[in-house]
């Protein structure tokens, strides 16, 4: 597989009629597909765009973005997914630090005249011959650029290669053994990671991809999962837990449709892990462990099997990659553990090319061949990953240092708790713990088993001087939690 664009113009010719999209009640097969996508690439090659040339696109759960999209891949162009409704000032920006040859978005826009608009050239591009005869791409050139959140600093653009592309999709088969005739459902923003490879996974195999703009009308998420017969569901674990909390019985009803549901960008509270194996005990739930530089490296998958024996534990790492424990100096660590874990290093075909103009960062992230994350781990003995927590959110009490992500999990399991996050407090140079807490609908602060739980479970020095209520955490699109945005309101 030279492409995931070269892999649906396969498909065109071995299964043309099998559904490649569905959108709201449009379908498309794979040889339309095919023929739209030969038809952009021929109309991008007449306006004098090429390999290697860089496209920013904003993005929408439309079959012509698709369609554009994957005509750029053919063409071995590289494409550049921005959010819907990004303002103008921000795509100029991007255009401009990529040295982007065009800028495309959904309409025309007064205030950014330089644009193609895609309600507009879709037509041109209807009426372009479709005999374009695609190249394989050179592995090492850049198929796309996706640009990250930046809720620990600068949004950063990650280079993806279309070796890399092919290398995440394989990962992503492997990891959910999806056929030919599954129908996935697709929620999330068009301009993030983790909704573009999944639907890269589902065309590596010929499958069917089902977008829908977001799932918080659950009326309309269910109804879509019901009239197209959906199989298969990508959700954060974010929200999982919202619809937990307001569709369970919606859920419970799919344990005999779904075959599995794939979940990413953070870790699932133990707490909803047990109550997905209650609701869906014949689905498989994947929690995939990765990151935008190198897709997902490790699964755990937590309902038909039981989960691991291990709390916090990501899985192991699947046979696409090749897994270390680094120490602060960047030397393997043999000794691992929970009380002196180190920093996962990642060897494989999927790590990115590195970050856009930054090679600073790109060389701190990029050492000996190797993805250096800020997540701390270590390996259990049976080889699964124990995840316990980032080294950028490491509080350090006077060189005690607490993980949140350890006091969070044992504090979700008290009754009154819906979700929480422990941040630092700073008076002068004294720093302390503060936990947030969001409370059950109908439930009270309960401190005292708050208190009592941490107190039997962790060391003292990890128990908050204050607990504060709240209304919401504050998240980013793709459900994970904005601590840098929640440190700054409440510490």
């Amino acid at each position: 597989m030279k492409s995931i664009a070269l892999k649906i113009q396969e498909f065109a010719k071995t299964t043309p009629e099998q559904i490649a999209l569905i959108i709201n009640n449009d379908k498309c097969n794979y040889k339309d597909l095919a023929e739209y996508n030969r038809k952009t690439a021929k109309f991008l090659e007449a306006k004098g765009i090429k390999a290697g040339d860089r496209i920013v696109v904003e993005a929408d759960h439309i079959m012509s973005y698709v369609y554009f999209w994957y005509g750029i891949q053919l063409l071995g162009a590289t494409f550049v997914p921005v959010e819907k409704s990004s303002p103008s000032k921000r795509i100029i920006e991007i255009a401009e630090e990529l040295d982007a040859v065009k800028m495309v978005t959904l309409e025309k826009r007064d205030d950014l005249q330089e644009a193609w608009s895609l309600a507009e050239i879709i037509k041109e591009i209807e009426a372009t011959s479709d005999d374009y005869v695609a190249a394989d791409p050179d592995e090492n050139s850049l198929a796309e650029i996706l640009f990250t959140t930046g809720t620990t600093g600068k949004s950063k653009g990650v280079m993806v290669s279309f070796g890399n592309q092919v290398n995440i999709a394989l990962a992503g088969i492997e990891t959910t053994n999806i056929q030919s005739d599954n129908i996935w459902l697709i929620p999330t923003p068009m301009n993030h990671a983790a909704a573009l490879r999944k639907v890269h996974i589902a065309m590596a195999v010929g499958s069917t991809t089902c977008l829908l703009d977001g799932f918080r009308n659950f009326k309309q998420y269910f109804q879509t999962i019901e009239d197209h017969k959906v199989t298969s569901l990508y959700l954060p674990p974010s929200a999982i837990h919202l619809l937990l909390a307001f569709a369970s019985k919606n859920f419970a009803a799919l344990n005999d449709q779904l075959r599995f549901v794939y979940s990413s960008s953070t870790a699932y509270p133990e707490t909803d892990k047990e109550k997905m194996r209650k609701l869906m005990p014949n689905v498989y739930m994947y929690n995939c462990f990765g990151c935008s530089e190198a897709g997902v490296v490790c699964t755990d998958e937590f309902c038909v099997s039981g989960g691991s024996q291990y709390a916090s534990s990501v899985g192991k790492p699947n046979s696409y990659s090749e897994i270390v424990i680094l120490d602060e100096d960047g030397n393997e660590m043999k000794d691992a553990s929970a009380e002196k874990p180190g920093l996962i290093a990642i060897r494989s075909k999927s790590v990115m090319q590195g970050y856009w103009n930054e090679p600073e960062l790109t060389a701190q992230a990029i050492k000996n061949g190797m993805l250096v994350m800020s997540d701390l781990c270590y390996f259990a003995p049976n080889g699964e990953i124990i995840l316990v927590g980032r080294s950028n959110d490491t509080i350090n009490l006077g060189g005690l240092k607490v993980a949140p992500v350890e006091v969070e999990e044992v504090v979700m399991r008290a009754e009154c708790v819906d979700e929480c996050l422990l941040i630092p407090t700073i008076k002068g140079d004294n720093i302390s713990l503060k936990l947030l807490v969001v409370l059950e609908e109908g439930k009270e602060l309960d401190e005292a088993e708050i208190r009592k739980l941490i107190t039997e479970n962790l060391e003292p020095y990890k128990l908050p001087k204050k607990i504060e209520v709240i209304d919401e955490i504050i998240k980013t699109f793709n459900g994970k939690i904005d601590r840098k945005q929640m440190i700054s309101k409440y510490a």
